[in-house]
């Protein structure tokens, strides 16, 4: 087995293997379907995962299903979703989704990504979720902090500012079978709880043996 696939296999293998301690737990990961992964990463962005869950039980309490949301009354959506900001916005880009959803695709979500890149608000990061989370389809999930952990750890294999094709194309050959969900889900909580962005956790960090960034600025520092 040569290197590039053994620092692979091993990736996969520390990052669930983290997960299974420090998963983070939230509301829309439970009783996953389409929907509620849909409104979980609209209402997720620009804004913080706490910011999310003061709104997302309410919000799936008053517009239980793609029907409702579609027929919202869009001043009545503001005043729910008005303490994670952007409530313009995010109100009517939610409403605009969903009636495309509606008046296209009769109500459901399509298992196609590039159907779902066609719904407005949808982007490749949303779009690999409601696949993967949503609908159990195997496919790459890449937000900001998934980017981060890929560009740091594969850095000499796809540079340090990897374009979001490449890392999306990376994140499809490290998804295990028959488990893209608890890695999908653990390269995420990754990226926000230990490789952040406001830097690494360097010597304890359960990825420093196989990642390249790590390596680099240790023989950089020596």
């Amino acid at each position: 087995m040569d290197k590039d696939t053994l620092q692979k296999k091993y990736f996969v293998q520390i990052i669930l293997e983290w997960s299974s301690k420090y998963k983070r737990d939230f509301e829309w990961r439970k009783n996953r379907n389409p929907y509620r992964i849909f409104v979980a990463e609209l209402l997720l962005k620009r804004t913080t995962s706490k910011a999310a869950t003061r709104v997302f039980h309410e919000f799936i309490t008053k517009y239980p299903d793609i029907f409702a949301l579609a027929d919202a009354d869009i001043d009545g959506l503001k005043l729910i979703i008005k303490p994670i900001g952007l409530y313009e916005q995010r109100s009517k880009g939610l409403v605009r989704a969903a009636r495309c959803l509606v008046n296209t695709f009769k109500g459901e979500f399509p298992r196609s990504k590039d159907q779902l890149l066609s719904i407005p608000h949808v982007g490749e990061y949303t779009a690999g979720c409601i696949l993967s989370f949503g609908m159990g389809i195997p496919s790459p999930v890449v937000d900001s902090n998934v980017q981060r952990v890929l560009s740091r750890v594969f850095c000499s294999s796809v540079g340090d500012k990897p374009s979001i094709d490449s890392t999306i194309k990376l994140a499809q050959t490290l998804i295990p079978k028959g488990r893209h969900v608890d890695f999908n889900y653990a390269l995420i909580d990754f990226g926000a709880v230990v490789c952040t962005y406001r830097g690494c956790y360097g010597d304890t960090c359960p990825l420093k043996d196989i990642c390249d960034i790590y390596f680099m600025l240790k023989n950089h520092n020596e």
